[in-house]
């Protein structure tokens, strides 16, 4: 693949799948605000609850399989061996259906413990009972679409992803409406058992042939893919449990009002801001993990991903510093303008949670589970420690101030480690990229901070920035080219 068309190729791909993911959430912010007049505070709250349970039961039990599992299958076809593959893809299969088969079981054996320890109550026993039923779907699903995202089959990820929520709005929003908070239950395994025979569609379009294999087999050949699920698991627990610990003190040290307001500012960092690096991880993964054997393959490629990160989110960072205070009053309310200066300091972060992204997939795709665990624990050892030591003197901000100095650690620490996995460098060009994009970021954070009454002189940076980012844009892409994309799907 040349140079030029690698670039289409990471611009398309993110294109697809970030639009994709655009939509989901429009037609999830639409679900929501039809069950909020529906069913009231009362049916969010359980619905909330009810998906955490789903979420944390699918993510416990795939094992770390839907992140190992791209790796092995995007190894696999980039030999070129259809009879590998499809035997790879055939044990995938089986794992996945064990897991769902054992998440469920489970789900159904806690279901009495879990309604006390989430309700306070047994009352609500028997629902989460039947939510069994939705984290065996829910962990199929994770199964196909892992498949899918390994074979680089990004179009048919998107459109299954799309045609399940919207199908599943239009399907579940008159059981709502007909049964209340009773059809809740019905609602969420009618919802999941649409969004597995999408992807289930897409996925037998793809003509992989089953290959006989037996359960032992399957169990020892994944072991390795196991193995580095688990430490990718484990690190999930640490960010969970981290977050856990920050809510409690911030609870504990102000009131839950300021933990919303620091649930605001966490949203958009890293629900809104992280959908960039979803949508072009969708692609880039499985595409580095095609190459992980060749160093300077993948050196090119990352820095090419790179660029591309800084064009797009660069901006972004820019903006969202500027129009902080609106951001919160759009996604939220007025109320939530005490979180503005800690979304600055996040927002600054992230700006080197971006830099840092494309390289940390090199201890994935080595297989380096336990490097990577060990990043993870020393971005949140940081973060919380920072928070603690900085809260009594900052108040809310300090957890921004912790996020930006988590992130400080973190760049150096993963760019050693893929320097020596990979003998990773960045780019003259990207290092020049980095350099203007830093300073215009700086400018701006500085004026939004310390002279917000000369905010409007921001417009210039982020003026400047997007200017600079269309610029780079050109050099390596013919945006004529949008067109022919559409015209081919």
């Amino acid at each position: 693949m040349s140079k030029k068309s690698s670039y289409q190729q990471i611009i398309k791909s993110t294109t697809i799948f970030g639009g994709s993911q655009a939509l989901i959430i429009l037609i999830g912010i639409i679900r929501t605000k039809i069950i909020a007049i529906l069913l009231g505070p009362t049916g969010i709250g359980i619905i909330g609850i009810y998906q955490s349970i789903i979420d944390m039961m699918r993510s416990g039990f795939s094992l770390g399989q839907d992140t190992a599992g791209v790796k092995d299958i995007a190894e696999t076809e980039a030999k070129e061996d259809l009879t590998t593959l499809n035997r790879t893809i055939s044990r995938f299969n089986i794992w996945f259906k064990w897991s769902a088969i054992i998440g469920s079981v489970i789900c159904l054996i806690l279901c009495y413990p879990i309604s006390l320890w989430a309700f306070d109550s047994n009352k609500y026993t028997l629902p989460i009972a039947g939510l069994a039923i939705c984290v065996f779907l829910a962990i199929l699903t994770t199964g196909k679409s892992t498949i899918l995202q390994g074979m680089r089959k990004i179009p048919e990820m998107a459109k299954s992803a799309v045609w399940g929520s919207l199908i599943g709005l239009i399907i579940t929003i008159p059981i709502y409406f007909i049964f209340g908070l009773e059809g809740i239950i019905p609602a969420f395994i009618v919802s999941g058992g649409i969004s597995f025979l999408c992807v289930e569609f897409y996925y037998r379009k793809q003509s992989v042939e089953k290959v006989n294999i037996s359960n032992k087999e399957a169990f020892y050949e994944g072991l390795s893919s196991l193995k580095l699920g688990i430490y990718i698991v484990s690190a999930g627990f640490v960010s969970t449990v981290s977050m856990f610990l920050i809510r409690a003190y911030i609870t504990r040290n102000d009131d839950i009002e300021v933990a919303g307001l620091f649930q605001s500012a966490w949203t958009i960092t890293n629900v809104y801001l992280a959908l960039i690096l979803r949508s072009m991880g969708s692609d880039f993964y499985p595409r580095l993990s095609a190459i992980a054997s060749e160093k300077d393959k993948m050196k090119a490629l990352i820095n090419e991903q790179s660029y591309i990160v800084l064009i797009i989110a660069s901006p972004i960072v820019i903006g969202m510093m500027l129009f902080s205070d609106f951001a919160l009053s759009v996604l939220y309310s007025g109320k939530f303008s005490g979180a503005n200066t800690l979304l600055c300091w996040q927002v600054a972060g992230s700006f080197l949670k971006v830099l840092s992204w494309p390289i940390a997939f090199i201890m994935l795709v080595k297989n380096k589970g336990l490097m990577f665990f060990i990043s993870e624990v020393s971005y949140y050892s940081v973060y919380l420690f920072s928070a603690y030591i900085l809260y009594p003197l900052y108040g809310l901000d300090a957890t921004g101030i912790a996020y930006l100095a988590a992130y400080i650690v973190y760049l150096p620490l993963v760019f050693i480690i893929g320097r020596k996995l990979s003998d990773f460098k960045w780019t003259n060009t990207i290092i020049s990229m980095i350099l203007i994009n830093l300073m215009l970021i700086c400018i701006t954070f500085f004026i939004v901070i310390y002279i917000p009454q000369y905010k409007y002189l921001g417009v210039i940076t982020l003026c400047a920035s997007v200017l600079y980012a269309f610029f780079k844009l050109k050099k390596v892409f013919n945006l004529k080219d949008l067109g022919s994309w559409f015209k081919k799907e």
